[in-house]
């Protein structure tokens, strides 16, 4: 029997049903690699911000109401509206989700900043999310999450090479504990995120509300016990300060990982933390003068070969 032949007005309109899905997926893989490397160049950004923040003299707290301030009063109509939805889920996992990665984490990576250069906090931080997830999520749901376990040892190896290294200077030591908790606060935060299953809008509105709550009495507290540093601030670098951290941090990277994951797949996008610490700390040499040495290198290319490895095993 002689196969099925398609007629010549068939052929060609499978041919232009095909073409522009084709064309379709393409445009698909092109903004997720866009919304991709914009959320990286964010990422790299928010610890040049920290840094310089550190480096002019103004206090955590006080770069915390740029960063928390304007998407707060943003979001504020979505916290409110949606306030059964967040009502719904958990107050241990809503509690995680703003410690990991609202304005107590932001506090302590601020500090840790003040003690350390970027190339060191944009490595420890993200390089070591893999590890302490696995970590975290082994102790709640079994030994199955460190299959992964020689791409983790590679992370640890990482770390425990910016630690051996430089440990003799007390200043850096103080910078990397703190940069460390934070990579543990963040972990909390990813697996409870998780969890609570909190869409990107309803993750950032909860974040940045809560966080303006709580920062706004601090922030009172602080303004008695010195001058604030912020009106002293100048124009072009707060301006700066308010576009990383309020709209960058605040708004566009949630959002922009989220379309990444729905465009390219959660493995792809992941893998982009670790291309963080190279972005950051070649920002960071011309910026603040920072050249980082041997162990610096060594560390942060275990840490970023050790998150590669991991998403390559997934």
């Amino acid at each position: 029997m002689s196969s099925p032949t398609l007629s010549p007005s068939a052929t060609l309109a499978s041919a232009a049903t095909t073409q522009p899905q084709d064309e379709q997926g393409k445009q698909t893989q092109w903004l997720g690699w866009a919304a991709l490397a914009l959320t990286l160049c964010i990422w790299a950004a928010f610890f040049i911000s920290l840094r310089a923040g550190a480096r002019a003299a103004l206090p955590p707290v006080e770069l915390a109401l740029l960063r928390f301030g304007p998407a707060g009063l943003l979001l504020a109509p979505l916290l409110w509206t949606r306030r059964a939805r967040f009502a719904a889920v958990p107050a241990r996992l809503l509690l995680l989700v703003v410690a990991g990665a609202g304005l107590p984490y932001f506090l302590i990576a601020g500090w840790g900043m003040r003690h350390a250069p970027v190339a060191d906090g944009a490595t420890l931080i993200p390089g070591t999310l893999p590890l302490f997830t696995a970590l975290l999520a082994a102790a709640l749901h079994g030994r199955s999450a460190l299959r992964r376990w020689p791409a983790l040892l590679c992370i640890a190896a990482g770390v425990a090479t910016l630690l051996a290294l430089r440990a003799g200077q007390a200043d850096l030591a103080q910078g990397y504990s703190l940069f460390l908790l934070g990579s543990l606060m963040w972990s909390a935060y990813t697996l409870a995120l998780r969890q609570a299953k909190l869409a990107p809008i309803e993750a950032a509105a909860l974040i940045s509300g809560v966080s303006l709550i709580l920062l706004l009495p601090l922030l009172g507290w602080h303004a008695l016990q010195q001058p604030l540093a912020l009106p002293q601030l100048p124009a072009s670098q707060l301006y700066l300060q308010l576009a990383i951290q309020g709209l960058g941090v605040g708004l566009l990277s949630t959002l922009g990982y989220s379309m990444a994951v729905s465009r390219l797949g959660a493995e792809r996008s992941a893998t982009a933390g670790a291309l963080t610490p190279v972005l950051a700390t070649l920002m960071a040499m011309p910026l603040f003068g920072e050249q980082p040495d041997g162990g610096t290198l060594l560390g942060m290319a275990l840490i970023a070969a050790g998150v590669l490895w991991s998403q390559r095993q997934r």
